[in-house]
């Protein structure tokens, strides 16, 4: 567990704030984020810790209305919190843990130093988790995770229990993953059913960016390895937009056949490549946008490269155009390396003559898009780990996570 973390759930422990894990009771923090329960009377003083703490809530409204989502970018984490233990099945079916005040006054520091339920409250909560899964599949881990509590916490569990175990050690031998409202039945004595709509609609606004991202540099610097490596470590909301003109990425294959196409008769080829310049490669580039934008507005978009040429064009109007389509990035990385690594990277694409003139052609593209604000980032000596790690940081540093992402206001 990260210091940040220990620091946090020693400050919720020390205010008596009423909590526990939800899932991953003993916190092998695999996961992105972390599950919990914090009883409503404990939610002032639990969010007053967060603040204090350096922790923000995510602004896009969650799927559940019962979900409230906290992260800090100093553990890269989430806090998935309910102030209701309650769990929804469906759009209008709510079963609610009907002893939550007693599994409360029973829960246990595990190692961590974090509270999780005791005994057959830690089996009967994860265990409902499987059976009113609110999101995603049931995978094979899920039936790891419940064997590993069965055995885990069978001292704790009374001989009342036996009955209770005994059906879920058979769903998980016979009906696991397929048959849940067999699960769900083994359940009913411990949830209380009601009627309420917890899932939101998907209609809410998403038009937009959230934080623009572009990658610019030359052949063999790393742009897209580590474009992909950041979307993976980054624990907020991504999008990857590909604004460049290699093979792939191109919305319709006969799009790409005709902007590469060439007349053998001059004059032809010249309005060819005209029409290219000012209408098929801007439409082109419009309508890769669309749909990144229209669901972007609470994500970090990435975007793999521009057609620096067209920017950095001396015919003005051509600049214009292409500064005017293609979306104002709020953080330009410019990655390069010694041409000499750059051969050995890809060498039968990269000469040293034509590493170093893409180095001065890409440094003024970058240049241009940033108005001289881009982050200059070596490859030459760095892993793609620490390459990474370092892009991410300069990214949570930016005013817009934090504006457009992210809120302190928790009410």
């Amino acid at each position: 567990m990260t210091q940040h973390l220990h620091k946090l759930f020693a400050k919720l422990n020390e205010s008596r704030i009423r909590y526990f894990l939800l899932t991953d009771f003993e916190c092998d923090l695999e996961s992105k984020d972390l599950d919990l329960f914090v009883h409503p009377h404990s939610k002032p003083a639990f969010e007053e810790a967060l603040l204090q703490s350096g922790w923000y809530k995510r602004k896009e409204p969650s799927h559940h209305s019962n979900h409230h989502f906290y992260f800090s970018s100093q553990t890269e984490k989430y806090l998935d919190v309910k102030y209701e233990l309650t769990f929804a099945n469906g759009e209008s079916d709510c079963y609610t843990y009907i002893d939550y005040e007693q599994a409360l006054e029973n829960a246990v520091l595990n190692k961590k130093g974090i509270f999780r339920p005791k005994g057959i409250d830690a089996i009967l909560l994860y265990t409902a988790h499987l059976g009113y899964k609110e999101r995603g599949r049931l995978e094979a881990k899920h039936s790891d995770y419940l064997h590993l509590y069965l055995s885990l916490y069978k001292a704790e569990l009374s001989e009342d229990a036996a009955g209770i175990i005994a059906a879920i050690q058979e769903w998980l031998a016979v009906s696991f993953p397929s048959d849940s409202a067999k699960l769900q039945s083994i359940l009913t004595p411990y949830f209380k059913h009601s009627r309420q709509r917890m899932t939101r609609s998907k209609n809410y606004l998403r038009y937009g960016y959230g934080l623009t991202v572009l990658f610019l540099g030359t052949d063999g610097a790393g742009k897209t390895t580590l474009l992909e490596a950041v979307e993976k470590k980054l624990n907020l909301k991504t999008s990857k937009l590909y604004l460049g003109m290699g093979e792939d990425g191109w919305t319709r294959p006969w799009v790409k056949n005709i902007y590469n196409h060439r007349f053998s008769v001059k004059i032809a080829d010249q309005m060819l490549s005209a029409l290219k310049s000012y209408l098929i490669l801007p439409a082109e580039l419009l309508i890769r946008q669309i749909p990144v934008k229209l669901r972007s507005r609470y994500s970090i978009v990435l975007i793999d490269r521009v057609p620096g040429a067209h920017l950095i064009e001396k015919k003005t109007g051509k600049s214009i155009l292409y500064k005017s389509i293609l979306p104002k990035p709020d953080l330009v990385f410019f990655l390069y390396a010694d041409p000499e690594v750059l051969m050995k990277r890809k060498p039968q694409e990269n000469t040293f003559e034509r590493s170093k003139a893409d180095l001065i052609k890409f440094r003024t593209v970058a240049d241009t898009v940033s108005s001289g604000n881009y982050i200059s980032i070596d490859t030459s000596g760095l892993t793609i780990d620490e390459a990474r790690d370092l892009i991410i940081s300069e990214i949570y540093k930016s005013h817009k996570v934090y504006d457009n992402l992210l809120t302190a206001k928790f009410n």
